[in-house]
């Protein structure tokens, strides 16, 4: 841990650090500095610098108070070579040469803000005034490695299509599965980028829904297909209000091809004459990527299976569909969505974490309820789980039950 009163550290918060990271990787482009106030402003006017498109502008004016109070007794100081350390939580993460001061005029044009991204800090602030540039350097980006490792198993492959699906996954439910599965089909590597949500009010914790995206990619879908990318301390993306981002990271990680759904948020989808445009269809093809709009799937209860409104020929009201909200709000008051919906096995991770500790006498309850060949077993909550859903699905008696 460091000293607060020491004054070659600058704090951050861990949105910055994610941002930061997010630079530090080139998954938002080769520009890997914070920028100065003449490349700032050329991005905000343009749109782009050097010629390659940027939406945002890495202009980093820290929010925490600290920071600001910092930078303002550097900025009036004689120093010309100003290097400090980076902290996170009291922890040093990295550092920065700073090469230059400036007053941040549109902090809604900034990386760091992202236009329509609220994320407020403690002092209720969403961006310092006073702005840095330089070169910067994190002493660990999992995003690194996990770039290097696509790269490595894209060249081993020789994958020449390679297709990328933003994902928030909260829950994890059947129709993510069938998206990954049908991805596959037509594709030699799939890069699923799982995407961190504003707040965890009414959400899956992002490790919980890490875990289950790994758990059914591990058990359920060919693992040497897929990689998964979890942007673990960023809201960059949350709920996919910036589809242009996502279009240039899946590029940069090594993606032609990125899919998305024909809802998508911020996607702007619209038909010329008869022809599905979005509004990210030049941003794709400056990028040299390939979009691919999936349509609205439901189960429908006469087909038996997950289907779309151009593949299933019965009304709506024979369509069950897959509301998130509903699925987390069974959850949250401890009941397994029906196994339709959401795999049994990711129904029980997830109660499992929401209710720890649930039952007093799980191993009796399961004993009484399961069958067994008389040889005492140890089961978890997950077993428990699971084994019931079991039983909810025995249907042999349904009919003797009909008159009753």
């Amino acid at each position: 841990m460091i000293s607060p009163k020491r004054n070659n550290t600058l704090d951050i918060t861990l949105e910055e650090f994610g941002t930061l990271e997010l630079i530090d990787s080139g998954a938002l482009g080769n520009f890997k500095s914070l920028m100065n106030e003449a490349e700032a402003l050329e991005v905000e006017s343009s749109g782009r610098l050097w010629g390659v498109i940027m939406p945002f502008a890495y202009s980093f004016a820290p929010s925490l108070e600290s920071a600001q109070n910092l930078l303002k007794e550097l900025k009036s100081s004689t120093k010309k070579e100003i290097k400090l350390n980076l902290a996170l939580n009291g922890e040093i993460i990295g550092d920065i040469d700073i090469k230059s001061f400036y007053e941040q005029k549109n902090p809604g044009l900034s990386i760091f803000t992202a236009k329509n991204i609220c994320i407020l800090n403690k002092g209720g602030e969403q961006s310092g005034k006073i702005a840095i540039s330089g070169e910067f350097s994190l002493r660990k980006n999992q995003l690194v490695s996990t770039k290097e490792q696509i790269q490595k198993r894209i060249a081993e492959v020789g994958a020449s299509k390679v297709t990328a699906i933003m994902l928030t996954a909260d829950p994890m439910h059947r129709l993510h599965e069938r998206l990954i599965r049908m991805t596959i089909d037509k594709a030699d590597l799939v890069l699923i980028f799982l995407v961190r949500t504003f707040s965890s009010e009414g959400r899956l914790d992002f490790d919980l829904r890490l875990e289950c995206l790994e758990y059914v990619c591990e058990n359920y879908i060919p693992k040497e297909r897929v990689c998964i990318v979890p942007f673990s301390n960023t809201t960059l993306f949350s709920d996919h209000i910036n589809p242009v981002l996502e279009a240039i990271a899946a590029k940069n990680f090594g993606a032609n091809k990125l899919v998305i759904g024909q809802s998508h948020t911020g996607l702007g989808l619209h038909y010329d004459h008869n022809i599905a445009s979005t509004l990210l269809d030049d941003y794709a093809s400056e990028l040299g990527l390939e979009l691919i709009v999936m349509p609205e799937m439901f189960y429908c209860e006469l087909c038996h299976t997950i289907v779309s409104s151009k593949s299933c020929p019965h009304g709506a009201h024979h369509h069950i569909k897959y509301h998130v909200n509903t699925l987390k709000k069974l959850l949250f008051k401890g009941i397994m969505p029906p196994a339709m919906l959401m795999r049994p096995q990711v129904s029980a991770i997830i109660l499992d974490r929401l209710y720890p500790k649930r039952f007093n006498s799980l191993q009796k309850l399961c004993g009484d309820l399961f069958p067994n060949d008389g040889i005492v077993e140890s089961y978890s909550q997950r077993d428990f789980y699971e084994k019931l859903m079991r039983l909810y699905q025995t249907s042999s008696l349904g009919s003797s039950f009909s008159g009753c």
